[in-house]
């Protein structure tokens, strides 16, 4: 068995998931996709917060809010660098602390929607574990390319 080619970088040959060789351009575009992808997982949970709310406008407000939070805690902790590392970690702690709680709302709620709509078994209990673990992974990987772009933009002005 031969090992695999490896190029004069002394890295093995990148794959889908490796965004070292990705230009910052790419890696703005490839930004913007997560970026979808995590406000689509905010839009489903807002959507079942919504439905599962009393049918009033200010009770509906109230019931959008967790998701919409989470959502601006993210971008904040996405686009503002670490300077201080206190303040970077009460910031992570905060925003810790606000998908706790809008996980825990929007689990709820997305379970008793999909329930009353029909789904049975487990599907109720994992379909909001799905929406979420959807924006857990998008919010790490929009963190993850913004310091990764953060790191090339620097390079390139160095």
């Amino acid at each position: 068995m031969t090992a695999p080619h490896r190029p004069a970088t002394g890295r093995p040959p990148a794959s889908g998931g490796d965004t070292a060789t990705l230009t910052p351009a790419a890696l703005r575009r490839l930004r913007w996709a997560v970026r979808a992808t995590l406000t689509l997982g905010v839009v489903a949970s807002v959507a079942a917060n919504v439905l599962h709310a009393r049918d009033n406008p200010i009770s509906q407000t109230i019931a959008a809010w967790p998701p919409c939070a989470l959502l601006l805690t993210i971008e904040l902790i996405a686009r503002i660098p670490v300077y201080r590392r206190l303040l970077a970690t009460i910031r992570l702690g905060a925003t810790a602390t606000i998908a706790g709680i809008a996980a825990w709302i929007s689990y709820t709620h997305m379970a008793a929607v999909a329930l009353a709509f029909g789904e049975v078994g487990l599907a109720p209990k994992l379909l909001p574990i799905s929406v979420d673990g959807l924006v857990v992974v998008a919010s790490v990987s929009l963190v993850e390319l913004t310091g990764r772009v953060r790191a090339l933009d620097h390079a390139v002005m160095v």
